[in-house]
């Protein structure tokens, strides 16, 4: 049998997508024998995050602090063995520890920094849990369940409890949290994640769904073959979850048997359900190389007659401007960067000319954005009618 350990990366992925946990188990188990690695986006957060830690660690330096660097695991050894060489560093009276591991309770993790404290009315001495995250206004519920293990790990391993847990922002920005105020539940996830360790992946109930962790996920190419294979409803363009429950309650279980509807689906608005089953009928046609006359679109207008959609744009003008920008959002960890501004304007001529405006910094985002309001002041002067489309 597989023994298999949670890790609060699993903690974090299983509170976005309850499917991550029954793929990995496949893979642990050699049901799944191929699957993708991080995408960029993913990778990006990872270096930044790693940059950020880097950041925190240098302040602890900065500040005097006596900082411990736990020995990394040698090659070839287990996770587990790595901590028994560990030991309690903690014990040495280090202020802060940087990349301690724990293994406690079926749960294995590394904590960023552990901080020594001492509790300014007793005078005890107690180490408590901090990780680097970039999120920059608040923490997430993933990364302060991740905090609560180290918290149950740091107390079985000293004896004393530890009061309060941290989490240093990209911002910049410590977040304290009380660990008495989130004990309870990260006590009730636990529970209900090792009984999910526990379940066979072949017999898991659990279907994939389009969520915030995929594009984060090393199982995103399995579940795209899964719907593919499935002709799943996902791929209609625009419909959403509460369209697809709809369909499938209606016996529409694909996106061809969507496109084949002629009748009403109950919990669908009889205008929506045209949209939808016209779009679906569009991709299907599209993937089936299917020779058919388009289908008429009804008129974007709304229940009062109105106009609607890309009727409501204005008639255009010499003076309209196109305009995207593309930005960096982890150019540091505590701040994106728009680094281009791309305008396509018309020519006195009448052709379309495109322009590129380049930022390196800060300073020069600011410095482009200034000059971009101040060019369109003037151009409004000259056409009055002008839009800028973005």
């Amino acid at each position: 049998m597989i023994e298999r350990l949670l890790t609060p990366s699993k903690i974090t992925a299983f509170l976005d997508c309850a499917h991550y946990l029954t793929l990995q188990h496949r893979l642990e188990g050699g049901q799944l024998t191929k699957h993708n690695t991080f995408g960029s986006m993913a990778q990006l957060l990872m270096d930044k995050g790693l940059e950020h830690e880097q950041a925190c660690l240098d302040h602890y330096r900065s500040q005097g602090k006596s900082v411990y660097e736990v020995p990394g695991k040698n090659p070839g050894e287990t996770f587990a063995a790595w901590v028994a060489r560990v030991g309690n560093p903690m014990a040495d009276g280090h202020d802060v520890l940087y990349q301690m591991p724990f293994v406690h309770q079926g749960v294995r993790g590394v904590a960023d920094f552990i901080e020594r404290v001492i509790d300014d009315s007793t005078g005890v001495v107690r180490y408590e849990p901090l990780d680097a995250k970039l999120a920059r206004i608040e923490a997430k519920p993933g990364h302060v369940l991740q905090l609560c293990f180290y918290a149950d790990a740091i107390e079985a391993l000293t004896g004393v409890t530890p009061v309060d847990v941290r989490i240093w922002l990209g911002s910049g920005r410590v977040e304290t949290v009380r660990l008495d105020n989130v004990r309870a539940y990260w006590r009730r996830i636990r529970h209900q994640l090792v009984e999910v360790m526990e379940l066979d992946a072949a017999t898991s109930a659990t279907t994939p769904e389009r969520c915030s962790h995929c594009q984060f996920c090393e199982f995103t190419d399995v579940c795209e073959a899964e719907w593919r294979s499935a002709d799943s409803l996902l791929f209609v363009a625009n419909i959403l979850k509460a369209d697809r429950q709809a369909a499938v309650a209606d016996g529409r279980f694909t996106m061809a048997s969507l496109a084949a509807c002629d009748e009403p689906i109950a919990g669908i608005r009889a205008e929506r359900q045209i949209r939808l089953v016209t779009q679906a009928s569009l991709q299907v046609q599209a993937r089936d190389n299917i020779e058919s006359p388009l289908p008429t679109l009804p008129l974007p207008i709304d229940a009062d007659g109105a106009p609607a959609g890309f009727m409501m744009l204005p008639q255009p003008d010499d003076g309209d401007v196109f305009l995207d920008y593309e930005g960096h959002p982890f150019w540091r960890a505590d701040a994106g960067l728009f680094f281009l501004f791309g305008l396509l304007t018309r020519t006195a001529e009448g052709g379309w000319v495109y322009e590129a405006r380049w930022a390196h910094d800060e300073a020069g985002e600011s410095l482009i954005t200034r000059a971009l309001i101040t060019d369109l002041d003037a151009r409004r002067q000259r056409y009055r009618g002008m839009h800028v489309y973005k």
